[in-house]
């Protein structure tokens, strides 16, 4: 299964990560555990249109975002997969990593090597992102339509409560803290292994909040709506009382 991360989008990360690439600034001290030549280097290819190399450079971005806070890995799940298998309105509020990265600095040439969001196929990468303004605006798409993505998540066959845990601590960590939510495949490894410094909270069922459990429960237990006919003629269809042989009674 794809190890997809999400990662809490702090201001000026992006912005330190891009002058860091561009030699205008030394990288962070705690980024020195993953940081490399190789990645000024994949700079110099993205330039000239190598996506691979700009995957590397925005997969960079995710590692640098771990660095000293909590990121939130969810097996087989994030925004892309959101936005492609659960629920089409997301994707009015996710943007491209271009966009982020030009707005870091990056020369537009390396930015537009970059896929729009996560594609599974290619390995370890960045994808989209939530910029800090449309986060409350996620968190109550996630509020409005929490019964049906909890139905849609069971349709998709995912586990809601392993899903919905770290995706809603993730998206109110982020907005209570006034940040936004980018997203990476491979960053870490399966088991949540990560680079020293990093903090991974894996989906574990058992660790998702009581009251949030009990909510997802009850939307899996909610009724299905009324069908076509009734929703048509605006009321159920008169009930028969049924006689214990199963002839119905006449009124």
């Amino acid at each position: 299964m794809d190890v997809v991360s999400l990662h809490p989008l702090r201001l000026g990360i992006a912005e330190r990560y891009v002058a860091a690439l561009e030699g205008t600034r030394e990288p962070d001290p705690g980024w020195s555990a993953w940081w490399s030549a190789d990645l000024r280097g994949a700079l110099v290819r993205a330039r000239a249109g190598d996506e691979r190399a700009a995957n590397q450079i925005s997969l960079g971005l995710a590692w640098a975002l771990a660095d000293g806070e909590a990121s939130y890995l969810i097996p087989g799940f994030g925004l892309t997969i959101w936005e492609a298998r659960i629920d089409r309105g997301i994707g009015m509020l996710l943007r491209p990593p271009s966009r982020l990265f030009l707005d870091a600095g990056l020369n537009p040439e390396t930015a537009r090597a970059m896929p729009i969001r996560l594609d599974l196929q290619m390995g370890m990468m960045g994808g989209a992102y939530v910029p800090p303004r449309l986060v409350p605006q996620l968190h109550e798409l996630l509020e409005t339509r929490f019964e049906r993505t909890v139905r849609r998540l069971v349709e998709a066959d995912y586990d809601p409560v392993a899903v919905l845990g770290p995706v809603h601590d993730a998206v109110e960590q982020a907005r209570t803290h006034g940040h936004g939510l980018f997203e990476a495949l491979d960053a870490f490894g399966p088991d949540g292994q990560g680079m020293p410094g990093m903090r991974v909270i894996m989906a574990d069922p058992r660790r998702v909040d009581k009251a949030l459990r009990q909510r997802i429960e009850a939307a899996q237990r909610a009724p299905k709506k009324p069908g076509l006919l009734v929703r048509l003629l605006g009321r159920a269809p008169a009930s028969h009382p049924v006689s214990e042989n199963g002839h119905l009674h006449k009124e």
